[in-house]
């Protein structure tokens, strides 16, 4: 069966009792713990990112930039899980521009790399694409460029390769690949759906598995216990 491997959008830690939650997987908090060791070396923004990420939405939604940093290093260490019982997917997608866990997956960038970036950017509050940047003819929003989705798919030697696809929509990438490369199984880098949009029912309506890394995982069974937001993020 034909698979893929999809990196959610920052969008995917809008809740508190989810950030809460997804706080206490260990390779969560090792690659938190990573991260601000880089960061408290590079950065002229004090930051506390374990506090920030547990913080209340308006203070976690009030800071964009913030958000897709943490987005980034939570879904790191989601992936760290993942991977230690399941294999990388045939077929990935995700954000390939900014604060990019798909470009840590694919070995583009190091985690090392991928906290640099952001962590030397954190000191000034972009308006608009530097001068002799490789935007892609995105706008940026508060010091966050709109992500740039990509898809890539494993060679017979192991490599990944970017597809040339027509679409910069996750969703429409991803009805691509049910459509024309027959893929059957999607396994989201959770939490949640959020990547989806007006096409979730077109997604819905294939005859594929739609999966999230957390329920594959039979020791994280307690993430979603007493949470409503998993309808909310999917939704």
């Amino acid at each position: 069966m034909r698979d893929a491997l999809v990196f959610n959008g920052a969008s995917n830690l809008d809740f508190q009792d989810i950030r809460s939650n997804v706080v206490r997987i260990p390779e969560v908090i090792a690659r938190i713990r990573e991260a601000q060791k880089l960061w408290d070396k590079l950065s002229t923004q004090a930051l506390d990112l374990a506090n920030f990420i547990n913080s209340e939405d308006s203070v976690f939604l009030g800071h964009i930039r913030l958000k897709s940093f943490a987005s980034a290093v939570v879904q790191v260490g989601l992936l760290d899980r993942y991977l230690k019982s399941h294999d990388l997917g045939e077929f990935m997608i995700g954000a390939i521009n900014g604060d990019s866990p798909l470009k840590v997956a694919l070995g583009i960038v190091s985690f090392e790399q991928m906290v640099s970036d952001s962590a030397l950017a954190s000191g000034t509050r972009l308006m608009a694409v530097p001068n002799g940047a490789s935007a892609g003819d995105l706008p940026v929003l508060a010091g966050v460029q709109l992500a740039e989705y990509a898809v890539y798919r494993r060679d017979e030697q192991g490599c990944y390769l970017r597809l040339n696809v027509d679409t910069r929509e996750a969703e429409k990438m991803i009805l691509g690949l049910v459509d024309d490369f027959e893929v059957r199984k999607l396994v989201m880098v959770g939490p949640g759906n959020s990547v989806f949009g007006k096409s979730s029912s077109m997604i819905l309506e294939r005859d594929i598995q739609l999966l999230e890394s957390i329920d594959l995982d039979p020791m994280l069974s307690w993430f979603w216990s007493r949470l409503d937001s998993r309808m909310a993020i999917a939704n």
